[in-house]
């Protein structure tokens, strides 16, 4: 996934990697975690997170794109594999400064509608359900190992098209709703954040996910 978004959004954005300093590569627990962040000057910020453990037979690879001056959701997107099951997320949530408009939200559903023979990856409730959009993709299954490009692609495309005609933002405003979803998840939990806090402690994780995950502080 990390290379299509990245060679995607090369063609119309000049991307930079930054340094994420000693955040590059970190090992704890029988955990790998590599973490790449990257400029995108003229829309925003997107990061990468790629985990392998247990000899590689569970490995993980997630992505967020942080738009800040275009306003367009949140869309963040996760594959995880472990003991041949396999997981694959398309997520979108509001940080945006107005509504979502009907084109690019139908278009979002469009896709949606396209992979709704896979079975369904269901979770309890998350006090970030009010604010994830329901055109929302996750699901689970073997067959998703050989269709996480092809799926990412259709919803990268959607999001393509929704920057294209999305409004100027401003910045300041798009990384203060951006913190407070961040303040959110250190407040009620995440996934991703309640690993790192345990692994590595709330001041690092605070750093990584404020400074380079969503590039929000």
């Amino acid at each position: 996934m990390k290379n299509l978004i990245l060679n995607e959004l090369r063609r119309d954005f000049t991307v930079r990697q930054r340094d994420v300093g000693p955040y590059a590569v970190l090992k704890k627990s029988g955990m790998t975690f590599r973490i790449s962040a990257y400029e995108i000057e003229g829309l925003g910020s997107m990061s990468v997170i790629e985990m392998s453990a247990m000899l590689g037979l569970m490995k993980m690879e997630s992505f967020i794109l942080t738009a800040e001056e275009k306003d367009v959701p949140l869309y963040s997107g996760d594959f995880i594999r472990a003991a041949g099951k396999c997981t694959l997320l398309q997520e979108f949530y509001d940080n945006m400064i107005a509504p979502l408009d009907g084109e690019s939200e139908a278009q979002y559903r469009q896709v949606k509608a396209r992979y709704a023979d896979l079975p369904p990856y269901v979770t309890g409730p998350r006090w970030y359900d009010s604010i994830r959009y329901d055109f929302t993709l996750g699901a689970t299954g073997k067959e998703l190992k050989a269709r996480k490009e092809e799926i990412t692609a259709a919803y990268f495309a959607a999001y393509h098209a929704n920057v294209g005609r999305a409004p100027a933002a401003d910045p300041a405003e798009k990384k203060k709703k951006t913190a407070a979803y961040v303040d959110g998840l250190f407040a009620h939990g995440g996934p991703a954040v309640d690993q790192f806090r345990k692994l590595f402690g709330e001041e690092t994780a605070r750093e990584i996910f404020e400074k380079y995950v969503f590039a929000c502080r």
